[in-house]
């Protein structure tokens, strides 16, 4: 008898095989569409069945819808639409992969946005960063809307957005003004981890100004958290400040008890004169 399992859809049955019960067969149909190097269009009932995968329980069948919608999407306006009617679909899921799915489009507007933004917040880590990545994707096309966005977000979000908003700012390099006065903003955040992703912004980009100065050493010397303390002092490192009242500040956190500050006040001053 034939096996039938494990089995590829012949092509005339692709539309059905996206929507088959096995992952094996639903592969196949999406591996079949992406070889089809001389297809210029997807029928209505693959793109429906495309957009179902996207709410798919496996990643795999997730990404490989997602790559032939992006595909035909520039020459099918429709797939557009119907990825953007999804981003208000009341599965989770099935909203945040058509979002990640328009952020690799160039669009007339930042649609995806507010699902990216709520995923920025999500409690699984995995999420959170798939999203940063689909904002820095939603970028390339969409730069000073979403940086904007960003920024409102540092001011505004839960506690998980605005770190998340803040690395998102740092990966785009925002360094105006209006960006430094968010990174200032985060330097002074009530939440540790805030303030963590604020001096990476700070250290990454190098920032250097009076009130920065100012902030880093009240955190090196005042922070009630030691991961921060620590941070601070690796940062003015990066930073290349040799401002003397930071040096100061570095060379009694050297001498602290806690063997973490004392090696990363250090380090930094050790970088600082290696520059200098």
């Amino acid at each position: 008898m034939e096996d039938t399992q494990n089995k590829a859809p012949p092509r005339g049955q692709i539309a059905a095989g996206l929507l088959a019960e096995d992952d094996f067969t639903r592969l196949s149909a999406l591996a079949l569409l992406e070889s089809e190097s001389t297809l210029t269009s997807l029928s209505d009932d693959v793109v429906r069945n495309l957009l179902a995968c996207l709410g798919h329980r496996t990643k795999k069948i997730q990404r490989g819808a997602a790559t032939v919608l992006v595909r035909f999407a520039p020459q099918q306006p429709g797939i557009i639409a119907a990825l953007t009617h999804k981003l208000t679909h009341p599965d989770a899921r099935l909203r945040w992969t058509a979002a990640f799915t328009l952020s690799q489009l160039e669009l007339p507007s930042p649609s995806p946005l507010p699902v990216l933004i709520e995923n920025l917040g999500h409690q699984e880590s995995d999420l959170r960063w798939a999203a940063a990545t689909a904002v820095l994707q939603l970028a390339r096309h969409s730069s000073q809307d979403v940086a904007q966005a960003m920024l409102q977000l540092v001011h505004t979000g839960n506690a998980v957005q605005r770190r998340m908003a803040l690395y998102c700012l740092r990966d785009l390099k925002q360094t105006d003004h209006t960006a430094q006065d968010a990174y200032l903003a985060s330097l002074h955040d009530q939440d540790p981890m805030v303030r963590l992703g604020g001096l990476s912004c700070v250290g990454k980009l190098r920032l250097r100004s009076g009130a920065m100065r100012a902030a880093m050493i009240r955190l090196l010397e005042h922070d009630p958290d030691m991961g921060v303390r620590r941070l601070a002092a690796m940062t003015c490192g990066q930073v290349g400040d040799t401002d003397s009242i930071l040096i100061g500040a570095l060379q009694r956190a050297s001498e602290s008890d806690d063997k973490s500050l004392s090696r990363a006040a250090t380090g930094a001053l050790r970088q600082l004169l290696a520059d200098s």
